[in-house]
């Protein structure tokens, strides 16, 4: 992890400049609104069998305890550590060449006009009529978990159902709080308020007047929205666009089937605040698999499964699937590739793992529903062997491999730069 932290460190290197002016200004305390998931997953009509566990049943490594020789002890002998075979580290070999070409495309991060031009030093972008200070622009996807780190939460989980009394007490919802520049009055981040503690969301930590941490140059960009799990940011047919027949895109004013539904919104939202996706130039991504059915034991799976079903080699498909995407390119009418990156500046892509998923003992909302199943463990660990095991491919697919079962070719020609995101806590 210290070359991680270390290249993480660069990276807020570039970061950092005079105090954020939006962060000066007088703005209005109260929290966001609830968010309301758009477009959630069909509901599951049970948990995965076996599933909820009895509270101290699971127990697991870390990936970041375990070693090069740590084995999981599922068949396809999963390897418990950061970069797999690789160890905990990118210290020697092909994983400290895949650490140094990181180190090297944060170089190329830089303040950028909405277009992804670089103006020259103390000019500003054109933008229309107006002129606007050049931005890097860090990006972050997923689902609600994300946002309630990067953008903060208020009310309890579920308490916006109606339930009473409230079901996940200290849990709290995500909302959909203004992105930055957004010149409505209020701040861009909640304080998450868990009863009697409050918890400073990311963008609360960074942004906050009393000692910003970055400068106006930098925009952290939460582009998380609460149900839009790995299938809903992979727009091939075997993520979010398998799933449209019959069900627009709720984010489209037009209500038309829309595979790059959720970019389509991130892209509109930077517009919003005066940004443009020429400004991308890093992506931290988090989610999951929607209601997962089966382990990499194969201990709780429907009949007749094997560890090929696994959700975390689904999770890993997906993001395959979402790299290839954030590398090239936008989609026409078909569905097919237009050739135009919808990223044209972006440098790096972070990965974080499912946190502590818990045991799924929750009661259902409604009742009878699978509300407590969404991502319990075994699988919330899991997630952790996926994303592993994707930069793991990447690392060896540049050291001449061929490409893997699940995670597809993301060697540097046809996907970013992608590495573990640091982990994100409110605290």
């Amino acid at each position: 992890m210290t070359r991680l932290s270390l290249l993480l460190t660069c990276l807020l290197i570039a970061f950092l400049s005079a105090a954020l002016a939006a962060a000066q200004q007088s703005l209005q305390t109260e929290p966001c609104f609830d968010e309301k998931s758009a477009s959630p997953p069909p509901m599951i009509t049970s948990c995965p069998a076996g599933i909820p566990l009895s509270p101290g049943t699971f127990s697991a490594t870390p990936l970041s305890d375990g070693s090069a020789t740590t084995l999981y002890g599922d068949a396809d002998h999963n390897i418990v550590s950061l970069y797999g075979s690789y160890g905990n580290a990118e210290t020697s070999g092909s994983a400290l060449t895949h650490f140094n070409r990181g180190m090297s495309l944060a170089q190329n991060i830089k303040p950028r006009c909405p277009d992804g031009s670089v103006p020259p030093p103390n000019t500003n972008c054109q933008v229309g009529n107006f002129t606007q200070p050049p931005a890097i622009v860090v990006l972050f996807i997923g689902f609600s978990n994300w946002d309630i780190e990067i953008g903060g939460g208020h009310s309890d989980a579920w308490s916006a159902k109606g339930q009473d009394p409230v079901l996940l007490t200290g849990q709290p919802c995500a909302t959909k709080c203004p992105n930055l520049n957004n010149h409505n009055g209020f701040n861009a981040w909640n304080q998450v308020r868990n009863d009697t503690v409050i918890q400073d969301s990311v963008l609360y930590q960074v942004y906050s007047p009393a000692m910003p941490l970055v400068g106006a140059h930098v925009a952290l960009f939460d582009g998380a929205f609460g149900g839009q799990t790995l299938d809903r940011w992979d727009p091939t047919p075997i993520g979010f666009y398998s799933e449209q027949i019959g069900n627009p895109c709720t984010f489209s004013s037009s209500q038309q089937i829309d595979p790059e539904c959720n970019y389509n919104r991130v892209k509109d939202d930077l517009l919003a605040n005066g940004y443009g996706e020429g400004q991308v130039q890093a992506i931290f991504l988090k989610a999951a698999d929607p209601y997962p059915q089966c382990d990499l034991k194969v201990l709780y799976c429907p009949t007749g499964s094997t560890e090929a079903d696994a959700d975390a080699y689904l999770a890993e498909t997906y993001m395959g699937d979402i790299v290839r995407y954030l590398k090239c390119c936008t989609l026409d009418a078909d569905g097919h590739s237009t050739g135009i990156p919808r990223y044209p500046n972006l440098q790096q892509v972070f990965i974080n793992s499912r946190i502590y998923g818990g045991y799924a003992v929750n009661p259902p909302t409604p009742p009878g529903g699978t509300d407590g199943c969404v991502s319990p463990e075994p699988f919330a660990y899991e997630t952790g062997i996926a994303v592993q095991r994707l930069i793991v491919a990447q690392i060896n697919q540049a050291n001449g491999e061929p490409p893997t079962d699940y995670a597809g070719d993301v060697s540097y020609d046809v996907a970013p730069w992608v590495d573990w995101a640091p982990y994100l806590s409110l605290g």
